[in-house]
């Protein structure tokens, strides 16, 4: 079998190295300015806009969590916490589909998210985990 050492792309393929070594595929696709504004793409526009929004989610949670997670997270940790946020995100009842959002979702589905697959928080950070004290004027 040949190798590749090709990084580009010549015609209809894309030569390009991923973390499992160099790649090729078919380049395939609509333009950007079709998804963007041609009303057949309507749903994708939706789907782009929640994923970005579930995204922004994960990060702004990472972001405060940085100080607890930052020795024990793993390389995957960003996608599967963004996959979750979709769960969070998906179950906003009140909004319409492309408008829904984390803070209308369900938060209690990240409970028990790991931040590294292979190995559970509680193993890594040795802090009492409990639930947020509810003081007057926050909904307590």
């Amino acid at each position: 079998m040949g190798k590749q050492a090709v990084e580009g792309t010549i015609g209809n393929m894309a030569f390009y190295k991923s973390k499992n070594g160099y790649m090729a595929r078919m380049k395939t696709g609509v333009s950007d300015h079709r998804i963007l504004n041609d009303p057949v793409n309507a749903r994708t526009r939706e789907n782009m806009a929640e994923f970005s929004r579930a995204g922004k989610a994960g990060k702004q949670l990472r972001i405060a969590l940085a100080g607890s997670i930052q020795q024990v997270k793993d390389s995957g940790m960003t996608a599967r916490l963004t996959r979750e946020m979709m769960k969070v995100l998906k179950a906003d009842v009140t909004s319409t589909r492309g408008q829904r959002n984390v803070i209308d979702g369900e938060a209690e589905l990240l409970q028990g998210f790991e931040f590294n697959a292979a190995s559970p928080l509680a193993t890594t950070l040795f802090a009492p985990a409990t639930a947020p004290v509810q003081w007057p004027g926050n909904g307590g």
